[in-house]
């Protein structure tokens, strides 16, 4: 061997030696299992200038799938256009490598051995070597097949097995690493959920377990904000988010969020996430688009908060996420998740959620229940009273016992003014609300807030484009009968009565006319109705009085409107004025019962927000018979009060109030005890 051929073999083996600890280094980052295979088959290639590397894999069919290529793939490539025999032959060619668990080099058109009958159908050598795959936190047994130019002599062979082998090798010590690193990420994420879920569960206060699961459960599920909503009746109410201290209940993105998370958990899913390139229907796409405008997020995810009243065996095969509620499981809550950058939702994310939802779930249905005891407040102080721990003798409750007779012959005896509280607002009691008569474009407004009209005073006009078509159509209809007509007259003046053909033209004629006078008619009655139309596009105002809407130019001028709809109100200032209250439908008996036992109506006493210094009263007018659901769902029964506008100063259209309705004198124990009670009653009544 010549210094040249000994130098070229010994940079060879550096070569390959480089290759082979480069890709050792590389097994050892954080490096997917897609990229860490990629390097693996392109060094084999290089390693051994070879044709072609594949990496296959054994599936669930008792066949290989290949996933990861590089170079030539011999079953589809069109030039060597193997047969189906011959590719079934191949595929046996590498299950039996992969039983054999040897590296193998296959000569052309050979196999492992003369008893095996699976063959190399190429007319370049195969080197057929298992190795430990990596795929989906699994370590499955696969085969690398090389395709190469038959090797010079048998030392080369070899050196190709034994640098294939390593490659192999160090696979192997990937998919340990890789484990390894999966065990240490489940030992940190238990430890992370053991914290979580002793935390959780260590309160009883709903607020407080509300608080523990959004800021705990954030750090568990690793993302920026987790806010925590329980469910009442059919919609959904914003208890804590992560990293606030207190709710504000009128903020406007509560209100979107709250909304979101009601048309979302109607849905009934074991959770749900956004997808932005997802088509959503439009009752999830309006409240999802309000809220976002508002969060800025970029993921968003949310799961509801479950409670499991019984124990169940799920069958084999059944995985963890259902896709309808079990009947089994009581709906708390829900918690959003959220992310304010683009993060890919992976199954760790989706574990660590599921998992905070679970555990949150049970947290706030002991807390909700514990706090739903009846008397949960004197229980709750008398829990943590000092005196509860103190030994009492007999002389001592025998004065607790007297000054509790005497608390309560006070409570029972003293007499003292029972009241209704409610809300409402003061209103002109001549109000007219002026609504659109047909489908248009606002044209002209003739009027602007604060300002004084009379009854029938133009306020506004509408245009119809449609309608302006229809009326000059008619007219000219008319116009064109009317013509038609005058030339009949004129004709029939010329015909000469002794003619018998004259005689018949003009019965022709005659006939024409009655026909068009009947048209003519149809037409005129049209044009009647379509100007009433028209005459209803000017809307006037149906009293005396001002107008309140404000805005009306941008609200309203040359922007389109439909029948029915409200477009600004008018209402006499300068008149009468009333009360009108609203009064929980569960306080109305008690409103009932004091005026069939009044003489004369009940007396109401009221403070204007803009004035608290002043009190000023009215007696009940009117109460409604039936109750009707606020903007929040609670049934509350209208009351209307007559006032004295007079006596009351800077009355204004809307001003809130806070009255009161005297319902006669009642102990002093009932006027502050009567809700204790009355929950008491449902309670017992409920049992």
């Amino acid at each position: 061997m010549t210094t040249d051929e000994s130098s070229s073999i010994e940079n060879v083996w550096q070569e390959i030696e480089e290759l082979v600890m480069g890709l050792a280094q590389i097994s050892r980052t954080e490096i997917s299992g897609q990229h860490f295979y990629a390097e693996l088959v392109e060094r084999a290639i290089q390693g051994l200038n070879a044709r072609g590397a594949l990496l296959w894999i054994p599936n669930a069919q008792r066949d290989f799938e290949l996933i990861q290529k590089q170079g030539l793939n011999p079953e589809t490539d069109p030039i060597l256009g193997l047969s189906q025999e011959q590719i079934a032959r191949h595929r046996q060619l590498l299950n039996e490598a992969l039983l054999e668990n040897e590296p193998a080099s296959i000569a052309a058109e050979s196999g492992l051995s003369a008893q095996h009958q699976g063959r190399n159908p190429l007319t370049e050598n195969l080197i057929l070597c298992p190795v430990r795959i990596m795929r989906d936190s699994v370590a499955s047994l696969g085969i690398l097949e090389i395709i190469h130019p038959p090797p010079r002599s048998y030392a080369a062979q070899d050196g190709y097995l034994r640098f294939i082998s390593a490659l192999c090798e160090i696979s192997d010590d990937f998919c340990q690493h890789q484990q390894l690193l999966k065990l240490q990420e489940l030992e940190t994420l238990w430890e992370e959920f053991e914290r979580f879920s002793e935390h959780v569960h260590l309160h009883l206060d709903a607020q407080q377990t509300a608080y523990i699961i959004a800021n705990e459960g954030r750090l568990l599920i690793n993302c920026d904000r987790v806010s925590v909503l329980q469910r009442t009746g059919q919609s959904y109410r914003l208890m804590a988010a992560s990293g606030v201290e207190s709710i504000e209940r009128r903020s406007e993105s509560v209100q979107r969020l709250e909304s979101l998370v009601t048309r979302i958990q109607a849905l009934n899913r074991p959770y749900w996430n956004w997808e932005a390139d997802q088509n959503y229907p439009p009752q999830i796409t309006e409240p999802l688009h309000a809220y976002l405008d508002l969060a800025a997020s970029r993921s968003l995810m949310i799961f509801p908060l479950k409670h499991i009243t019984q124990e169940t065996v799920e069958p084999a095969g059944n995985t963890r996420l259902h896709d309808h509620s079990s009947p089994t499981e009581q709906m708390i809550g829900a918690i959003v998740v959220e992310q304010f950058h683009v993060v890919a939702t992976s199954q760790t994310l989706l574990d660590r959620a599921l998992a905070v939802s679970r555990h949150g779930g049970t947290a706030l249905y002991n807390a909700l229940q514990y706090e739903s005891f009846p008397f949960f407040p004197i229980l709750k102080f008398w829990s943590h009273s000092p005196v509860r721990n103190r030994q009492l003798t007999w002389r001592k409750l025998g004065t607790v016992g007297v000054i509790l007779a005497v608390i309560a012959a006070i409570l029972i005896l003293t007499p003292a003014t029972f009241t209704i509280e409610g809300t409402g607002a003061l209103q002109p009691v001549e109000q007219q609300n002026i609504f659109a008569t047909a489908d248009g474009i606002v044209d002209q407004i003739l009027v602007h807030q604060g300002e004084e009209v009379t009854r029938d005073q133009t306020l506004l006009t509408l245009r119809d484009s449609d309608l302006e078509l229809e009326s000059s159509r008619v007219r000219g209809e008319i116009q064109t009968v009317q013509k038609r007509l005058a030339v009949i007259q004129a004709a029939r003046l010329e015909l000469n009565p002794t003619d018998a053909d004259a005689l018949q033209r003009g019965n022709r004629l005659t006939a024409e006319q009655e026909e068009l006078n009947e048209r003519l008619k149809s037409l005129t009655e049209q044009r009647t109705l379509l100007k009433n139309q028209q005459d209803a596009l000017l809307l006037k105002s149906p009293i005396n009085g001002e107008v309140l809407t404000w805005d009306l130019q941008e609200k309203l001028l040359a922007r389109p409107v439909q029948r029915g709809q409200r477009l600004l109100t008018v209402a006499d200032l300068k008149g009468p004025w009333e009360l009108k209250m609203q009064v929980p439908d569960s306080e109305v008996g008690h409103i009932l019962a004091a005026q069939r036992a009044s003489e004369s109506p009940l007396n109401v006493s009221f403070l204007l927000l803009t004035d608290p210094d002043q009190t000023y009263t009215g007696t009940i007018q009117s109460i409604a018979a039936t109750a009707e659901p606020d903007e929040e769902g609670t049934p509350v029964v209208q009351i209307t009060v007559k006032l004295d506008r007079e006596s009351i100063k800077g009355l204004r259209p809307g001003a809130s109030v806070l009255p009161q309705i005297d319902c006669g004198q009642r102990s002093l124990g009932y006027v502050w005890l009567r809700r204790l009670w009355e929950t008491v009653q449902r309670e017992l009544f409920l049992l």
